[in-house]
């Protein structure tokens, strides 16, 4: 059909890897949606029955709204204005929380502060735009088990994509997990080894600078050389 043709198109790269990993029949919450253009996309493939397309601000509301109507979706993606989870119900049924394109800190105080509204049987799909370790850390000690991640590069911008399912237990990763991706780091991509790299030189230049401070910038700099030792010792 055209529009869902049309509709299909207009997913980013780093929004059709999250969509990949949605399952089938799962009822999302998309927070933060901006456009709505997932939960669009998940109705009109079939993939999900019912979406939630939230939002804290009203142009992106207003927008999502439009083309939400627009899609002739509005009888199975309820637009919402409203703070992270806080919008969402126990009534919604939710089966899988997806938070896109914020930075770790952001995506990290939305899910602390919205613990209540989840029922830890959601799935969390996250892409953290920076400050993917503070992520796996968050889901470290919430008992979440990370069973799938991507890398991609679009536009020149590198986004991880970090899958969760919840555990009884909690799985702990080794430093090198939390800051590289368990599973990326045993991948080890072209588009992952490109990007720490980048990372490895941009450290190099900042502990040449923090040795020129005029302040003690000790701490500073065996945080940064231990990064650099994980690093290095995985891209040998």
């Amino acid at each position: 059909m055209t529009q869902d043709k049309h509709t299909a198109t207009l997913l980013s790269d780093r929004l059709a890897v999250v969509a990949q990993f949605i399952p089938q029949d799962a009822v999302v919450a998309d927070i933060g949606t901006d456009h709505a253009y997932l939960p669009i996309y998940l109705i009109h493939e079939g993939v999900s029955p019912r979406v939630v397309a939230s939002d804290v601000g009203a142009g992106p509301v207003a927008s999502a709204t439009r083309n939400v109507t627009e899609a002739q979706v509005t009888s199975q993606v309820s637009v919402r204005q409203g703070d992270g989870l806080s919008t969402l119900t126990a009534d919604d049924g939710i089966t899988c929380v997806v938070i896109a394109g914020m930075g770790g800190a952001l995506i990290t105080d939305i899910l602390e502060a919205g613990q209540s509204d989840l029922q830890h049987t959601e799935r969390l799909i996250l892409q953290p735009n920076i400050g993917s370790d503070r992520v796996r850390t968050w889901l470290v000690q919430h008992r979440y088990s990370i069973n799938a991640e991507r890398i991609i590069d679009e536009d020149h911008h590198i986004y991880e994509i970090i899958v969760a399912d919840p555990v009884q237990e909690a799985v702990m990763l080794a430093p090198a997990d939390i800051l590289m991706g368990p599973h990326l780091r045993q991948e080890k991509s072209e588009v992952w080894r490109r990007y720490w790299q980048d990372r490895h030189d941009h450290n190099q230049e900042l502990l040449a600078d923090l040795r020129q401070a005029q302040t003690d910038q000790s701490e500073k700099a065996d945080q940064v050389k231990e990064e650099q030792q994980m690093i290095e010792k995985e891209l040998a």
